[in-house]
């Protein structure tokens, strides 16, 4: 196609007219640092330039001055406007300083212009976005006060006969032994965080505040130094599509939520005094300590983990609301309590979901011999690093050796 026919009839604003000549000014905006004693200078670039159009026309024939005046309305009209121009095609464009009009007698029936015009952009301003992270932590924090608050309210042995202490004594070992057991796998030196507690429970049966405080803070202990190596929770984490197998936060999160559906032991006394009635409150409020600083330190756990693959976050999403849910429908949940666990809901769903979107999607894959595998690795991503990410995934007993079974990988 010639070019002439390429260019397109001239118009602003749909008043056409006739196109003499025009100029495009483009670029950087640049600012020149220049330093004494300093021969080079240094230009910082402050991005693109607005491009600048100046177009040279006229309108032309026996109703010049009609198409002259409609020209001359449209230039004078406020905000931004589309420019037809013949090279470039349809622009959003503001007129920019002085439009001159010139008649000369020597050409009649024609009215020449001179146009400036600056391209439009937009009034745009930088967009807020909620960390959900820092909102997590934020409703976590939430709930540990009000949990601590209503265990503070409930617990007592002060005042009681001794059975009373002796009682909160032994569910308080039962709880955080339990705690202890399921988060750190009974690993080395597993009862030196207990025997600390329990040396100071007499101190802090006396602050039921700062026990509570304990409780939280041990049940944080024993998540990083054991990071959820039981037994008991591998069981429970490969019940979430393929969690136990990658993500580095599924090991804790699956020890935290079985804790944190602990029951109080059932009582083996009648409530018939008020001593044995605060025995069994001093009971069930440890009970809830404990669940609700686990369901806390999940919380906290899944806001700050990286969750790589999309089932695994969508699993560990799910498995969490569902043990706020289950803690929530408990009767004996205060109101303010019961507001706290459903604020952490919605903060760990959405935060959980959000991050979820740019995640990778696990594939099932079945290798048709058996093969190394970096050389699996090579075949579906061109990229023979990524071999053991295959084998720890699906844990495969020799990297060498990948056998022609089904396996997960990424997407």
């Amino acid at each position: 196609m010639a070019w002439r026919a390429q260019l397109r009839p001239a118009s602003f604003r749909g008043v056409p007219f006739k196109v003499d000549g025009d100029e495009l000014a483009a670029g950087r905006r640049v600012q020149l640092h220049e330093y004494p004693q300093r021969d080079k200078p240094f230009v910082e670039d402050l991005g693109r330039a607005a491009r600048k159009i100046t177009v040279t026309g006229y309108v032309i024939g026996p109703d010049y001055m009609a198409g002259r005046d409609r020209l001359l309305a449209a230039l004078e009209q406020a905000g931004p406007g589309d420019l037809v121009h013949p090279q470039f095609g349809t622009l959003r464009v503001a007129v920019g300083g002085d439009c001159r009009v010139a008649h000369s007698a020597d050409e009649g029936g024609l009215c020449r212009f001179s146009l400036s015009f600056i391209e439009a952009g937009e009034l745009s301003f930088p967009a807020g976005t909620a960390n959900s992270p820092a909102q997590t932590r934020l409703k976590a924090d939430a709930l540990s006060t009000a949990s601590a608050a209503d265990f503070a309210k409930a617990f007592g042995v002060d005042g009681y006969a001794d059975f009373v202490r002796d009682g909160a004594m032994r569910d308080l070992t039962t709880a955080v032994s339990l705690a202890e057991r399921v988060l750190r796998g009974g690993g080395a030196g597993a009862s030196s965080l207990l025997s600390g507690l329990l040396g100071d429970a007499d101190r802090l049966f006396g602050s039921p505040w700062a026990l509570a405080q304990r409780v939280l803070g041990l049940i944080r202990s024993f998540t990083a130094t054991g990071g959820g190596g039981g037994s008991a929770t591998t069981s429970a984490a490969t019940a979430w599509t393929g969690v136990a197998r990658s993500s580095p936060a599924a090991r804790p999160v699956a020890a935290l939520l079985q804790v944190a559906s602990y029951t109080a032991p059932a009582p083996t006394y009648a409530r018939a005094t008020p001593a044995r009635q605060q025995q069994a409150a001093n009971s069930t409020a440890l009970a809830a300590l404990v669940r609700q600083s686990a369901l806390v330190h999940a919380a906290e756990v899944t806001a700050a983990a990286e969750w790589p693959v999309h089932q695994e976050v969508i699993a560990a999403r799910d498995e969490l609301a569902a043990r706020i849910d289950a803690e929530t429908l408990r009767p004996d949940v205060p109101d303010d309590t019961f507001r706290a666990l459903t604020d952490l809901r919605v903060a760990v769903v959405q935060d959980l979901t959000a991050r979820s979107a740019g995640a990778a999607r696990l594939a099932t894959v079945t290798p048709t011999a058996v093969q190394p595998s970096v050389v699996l690795a090579y075949d579906l991503y061109e990229d023979a690093a990524r071999g053991d990410d295959i084998v720890a995934r699906n844990r495969v007993a020799h990297p060498g050796f990948v056998p022609p079974e089904p396996l997960k990988v990424l997407t």
